[in-house]
């Protein structure tokens, strides 16, 4: 029973974590973990996260991350307009498994710099990051444990462990991280586009250090579109694509927002529904009040599990808080 146990959750957790990978759909918030350059706007923010993955109602994992960002600017200069800027960046994260199969930490520190390019708010950016990963990965006994793509490619192509041989021990090393990006925050316009690298020094993945053990390098294309109405409705799309090796995680959101009127402060609703290559539908609903989001998001599962009568589904829950 525990063998079975086991084999149905790798299936999931092979697919969603990864080295330093945060394994959350509201891809807007969680930018910066992949491209510490996509400070995109000059506010201090907050943003938490919790995801809950089942199979059939028991729980299979649960990931949380809490990020904090901020210029490095006083609060007459976040008001003056295409000016030059040094962010910061903080955040930590963790997956953890049932039946103690998985154990994953991540900590973060990193740094931006976005100089103007033109008018309207438009900028041209470049971030470093430094993380710490270290992960507790544990199959003895289970075979053919890795669903979908990753089971072409094993643990270290998609990376779910810093443990190679899945023994049970902890291991854990630091990575470095750089993207550049331009983005506007214009009245009504809002928009970006980021590339980056992750893992580029390549750290190793085991005890014995050789090529064989060393992690390849993450590359990501992040880019997103939001336009703002006269009446504050919005019409946004996200997307953010990432390589690892051969193994591949591509996400898609598209939402609209209306604004509820006569509210001080602002407040609005909006829905949306993302699309996780290969791996699940994701409707979501969004929740503001003045400088305060709520996001609701569902996981709907259509990857190759689904076809072979595995039922899985995953539940998100995000605050974002912009001071």
């Amino acid at each position: 029973m525990r063998k079975n146990y086991i084999i149905l959750s790798l299936l999931l957790l092979a697919g969603f974590a990864r080295g330093q990978e945060i394994n959350f759909s509201r891809v807007q918030d969680m930018a910066i973990w992949y491209n510490q350059s996509l400070k995109t706007d000059k506010q201090n923010s907050l943003k938490l996260n919790y995801r809950n993955v089942q199979y059939g109602g028991q729980i299979a994992y649960n990931s949380v991350a809490a990020l904090f960002d901020m210029p490095l600017l006083s609060k007459e200069a976040k008001t003056k307009e295409n000016a030059s800027y040094f962010s910061l960046a903080a955040g930590a994260a963790s997956d953890k498994s049932n039946e103690g199969i998985l154990n994953n930490v991540t900590g973060m520190l990193g740094i931006s710099y976005a100089v103007p390019i033109g008018r309207k708010e438009t900028y041209l950016a470049a971030g470093f990051q430094g993380a710490y990963y270290q992960s507790n990965f544990n199959v003895n006994g289970v075979s053919n444990a890795f669903g979908d793509q990753y089971d072409a490619y094993g643990p270290i192509e998609g990376a779910p462990s810093a443990d190679r041989l899945a023994s049970g021990w902890s291991y854990g090393h630091f990575n470095l991280n750089a993207g550049v990006s331009v983005f506007s925050n214009a009245r009504y316009d809002k928009w970006y586009f980021g590339v980056s690298a992750m893992q580029i020094n390549k750290p190793y993945s085991y005890k014995i250090k050789s090529d064989s053990t060393r992690l390849k390098m993450n590359y990501g294309i992040q880019g997103g579109y939001r336009y703002v109405t006269q009446s504050d409705d919005e019409v946004a799309f996200y997307m953010m694509m990432n390589w690892q090796g051969p193994a591949y995680r591509h996400y898609y959101n598209f939402s609209y927002t209306k604004a509820i009127p006569g509210v001080t402060g602002g407040a609005a609703v909006g829905l949306g529904l993302g699309y996780r290559y290969d791996d699940a539908l994701v409707p979501n609903l969004d929740i503001r009040y003045q400088k305060l989001i709520i996001g609701v998001l569902y996981d709907i599962n259509i990857s190759t599990i689904s076809a072979a009568g595995i039922t899985r589904n995953g539940l998100e829950l995000a605050l974002k808080i912009d001071f």
